[in-house]
């Protein structure tokens, strides 16, 4: 028979129902809780100092509420908000909101990486967090992955506000082992007085992180690793992603700056960066992407006759859907007058509910009704995932001369050999009769 376990879980804590044990750090346990009063869940963060000297505990305890006041002030959507604090015995806990996700930590540590303009856009996020905190007298000064959470719908949260100061307050503590030294800042990393540079120097290390899966400094001692972070120069990015562009190895050098003076100012500062980056990216995003959609065509028989220039003009006319394997994309008696041409994958035609005939890569379809505006004479239906460049009549018409010849010149001899393809089926058809 087995025997049962007792609970080493609290049931209770203040007001609020125990539900799970959901993590546990360097000051002490976090909960999923309940708040019967309110009726929702949050994380509970119970922070029990461990020094038997009472002058230290009731010093610790009086910096921690003024830390939770000042954390419980902040209002921000990228910020974990703090709802309450207490005392229940010897126990000090702060009430969060409850975040469901996953900490970035996973994304500098795991086989999941963020693509670039995710990590971007994230860092981006905790810089406008980051601003708003200062701005309100609250620096961080723990600013880490695993205190920067993405939530399941993608949304940044940074977590921990304040609670960095209370463990230099917590004097059974190691020397050298407070915080995260590895995410530190030289002045930080020197026990000297730290603002809110500090904090950008920490959000320069998490971007380094996520961007390459390394540290910009490590080694195998705490001293060797402060001596790194305060004289030496921080490795670039590229030297472990030679793919990442300058313009970011820059952003990034500008964050991970030794001197004050030569890093960002503020939040807004690094944020106005990432901004304009993240443009550069999205653009060279689209321009890859264009080039890789541009290479596609050239392979169609419809644009053998095009230059580079004149498809890149059609492509501005078009936008491209994609359909999966039974996708309908034009019904029998609709009126539409957009011309298809298949990129990849093959398509069945239908009439009457009957299939006569496929299409495959580079078949069009629709040039009938681009003409007349008639109803479709046909239901097209994916047989494999579809990829079309569906075009526009009107914006055809704003192309060069030039490609308007191009483009009607081929249209035409695809509807001749459409026109011939149904004469030869009605001809095949009257003969079986």
């Amino acid at each position: 028979m087995l025997e049962l376990q007792p609970r080493t879980e609290p049931d209770q804590i203040g007001k609020y129902i125990i539900k799970r044990r959901i993590g546990r750090g360097s000051m002490g346990v976090v909960y999923e809780g309940y708040d019967p009063f309110v009726q929702r869940p949050v994380a509970i963060k119970v922070a029990s100092p461990e020094a038997s000297d009472p002058a230290t505990k009731r010093r610790f305890q009086r910096s921690f509420f003024i830390e939770a006041h000042a954390a419980g002030n902040l209002q921000h959507p990228n910020i974990v908000s703090v709802f309450d604090a207490g005392i229940d015995g010897v126990q000090n806990y702060i009430v969060m909101e409850l975040v469901k996700g996953k900490t970035l930590q996973v994304y500098t540590r795991g086989d999941e990486l963020l693509d670039v303009d995710k990590a971007v856009d994230v860092v981006f996020k905790c810089c406008k967090a980051l601003d708003y905190a200062h701005r309100e007298g609250v620096v961080h000064r723990d600013i880490k992955p695993s205190n920067i959470m993405l939530t399941e719908d993608g949304t940044v949260k940074i977590m921990d506000f304040g609670i960095a100061q209370l463990e230099q307050l917590d004097e059974t503590q190691p020397v050298g082992l407070i915080g995260s030294p590895n995410y530190m800042s030289p002045e930080q990393v020197k026990d000297e007085p730290v603002g809110p540079q500090s904090d950008i120097y920490s959000l320069g290390v998490v971007m380094f992180s996520l961007l390459t899966r390394h540290l910009p400094f490590e080694a195998d001692t705490y001293h060797s690793l402060v001596y790194q972070i305060v004289h030496n120069a921080p490795p670039s990015i590229r030297d472990f992603r030679p793919d990442l562009p300058e313009a970011l190895d820059q952003v990034v050098q500008k964050a991970l700056a030794k001197r004050l003076e030569d890093r960002y100012q503020n939040g807004v500062e690094f944020a106005a960066d990432l901004s304009r980056l993240f443009d550069q990216l999205r653009l060279a995003g689209r321009q890859i992407e264009n080039l890789e959609r541009r290479d596609m065509l050239t392979q169609l028989d419809f644009f053998r006759d095009f230059s580079m220039e004149e498809i890149q003009e059609v492509m501005y006319a078009a936008t491209w859907v994609n359909f999966e394997a039974g996708d309908t994309v034009i019904n029998e008696g609709d009126i539409d007058d957009t011309f298809y041409i298949i990129v990849t994958g093959s398509a069945v035609v239908e009439k009457g509910g009957r299939p006569i005939g496929w299409l495959n890569a580079g078949d069009c379809f629709g040039e009938i009704g681009f003409i007349t505006h008639q109803r479709r004479t046909a239901t097209i239906i994916a047989e494999a995932p579809l990829t079309l460049m569906k075009i526009n009549a009107t914006l055809i018409g704003q192309a060069s001369d030039h490609c308007q010849l191009r483009y009607y010149k081929a249209f035409t001899e695809t509807l001749i050999k459409r026109l011939s393809e149904t004469n030869k089926l009605l001809a095949k058809e009257q003969g079986a009769h």
